[in-house]
């Protein structure tokens, strides 16, 4: 209850900076637009996590507010994309930017985000590190994006797809591509607290260490959610019904399957049209392994690590609000 209200306190500091942004520049009949992902809501992790690494390291609130929102804007700029190439229609529970204005209206609104995320890297106090920082995460994010459609068993046709798609996955593959498609940008959000804080390279390389291994546990019980969590919102099966092969429930399921098992449980995937039978004899195939247990300890190891890393970081209760963050990434149900 603690972790939920920090992070709505933060979402108060941020969302006015996101939204005040959005409106510079913006024709008064495109600002609901431009806005409009950022005012659907989320949970304000990656916000959070600038901000409190930025007190951790010994920085001012106040100093990291626009690296903080624009982060959280990187993020809110992926969604509308994501949502633009998978022809997502709900997000949160509410129609995403091109189910409500069309596609040809979120992408302009995508492209209008990220001129702003570039405004507001340039307007930060450590201009110059936070500019790079953000460029970096928005690169790698996107080509761990490429890599993960590359994943999708059926669906996309084109020669490239056709062409270039995977059809085996390991643990080795998959944290290589959650690395870059989710992991990078949280990192990225804990880097920038440091650097608005001027820390140490001793702390600096203590926060990197924290955010990696915190973006790694929060892609592993997304995809824990994206399996098991209809309970919490999420369709279950959800990712079985895209499917999508990147999944570290489905990684550790497929190794943990007989041939016979791992080869129906792909061709599952590879179906265009999944009937109700289909999806619940996938997964049976899943339940039948002991991946939900190793997928939870995976992310539990996970977020020990991260706590781990913060050790060096003088005692403050910003510090004690990231360790209560990181079991709350392990532990969320949304």
């Amino acid at each position: 209850m603690k972790t939920i209200k920090t992070l709505q306190r933060m979402a108060r500091l941020i969302d006015p900076v996101m939204i005040q942004y959005l409106k510079n520049g913006a024709d008064r009949n495109f600002v609901p637009i431009v806005n409009y992902q950022v005012k659907t809501g989320g949970k304000r992790v990656r916000a959070a996590l600038t901000i409190l690494c930025c007190q951790a390291c010994k920085g001012r609130i106040k100093d990291a507010l626009i690296p903080a929102a624009m982060i959280e804007l990187i993020h809110n700029y992926s969604l509308i994309m994501d949502d633009i190439i998978d022809h997502g229609d709900l997000r949160r529970g509410l129609p995403t930017v091109r189910a409500k204005y069309g596609d040809p209206q979120a992408l302009l609104a995508g492209m209008f985000h990220r001129e702003i995320i570039g405004e507001m890297a340039l307007d930060s106090l450590q201009s110059k590190e936070i500019h790079a920082l953000m460029v970096n995460a928005i690169k790698v994010t996107i080509e761990g994006e490429r890599l993960d459609i590359l994943c999708e068993q059926a669906g996309r046709y084109d020669q490239y797809m056709l062409k270039n798609r995977y059809e085996n996955m390991t643990p080795k593959l998959y944290f290589k591509i959650i690395k870059k498609k989710t992991t990078e940008l949280i990192k990225a959000a804990c880097l920038a607290g440091a650097i608005s804080a001027r820390a140490t390279k001793i702390h600096r390389n203590a926060i990197a260490k924290y955010g990696e291994k915190i973006g790694l546990a929060f892609q592993v019980i997304d995809d824990f959610l994206d399996i098991f969590g209809e309970k919490t919102g999420k369709q279950k099966g959800k990712d079985i019904i895209e499917h999508k092969m990147n999944n570290a429930v489905i990684v550790y399921a497929l190794s943990d399957m007989s041939q016979k098992q791992r080869k129906r449980f792909i061709k599952i995937l590879q179906t265009k049209r999944l009937t109700k039978d289909k999806i619940r004899e996938a997964m049976d195939l899943l339940e039948s392994t002991n991946t939900k247990v190793k997928v939870l300890q995976l992310a539990n190891d996970l977020v020990v690590d991260a706590k781990k890393s913060l050790k060096v970081l003088p005692e403050s209760s910003a510090k004690n609000d990231l360790q209560e963050l990181a079991d709350f990434v392990a532990a969320r149900l949304y």
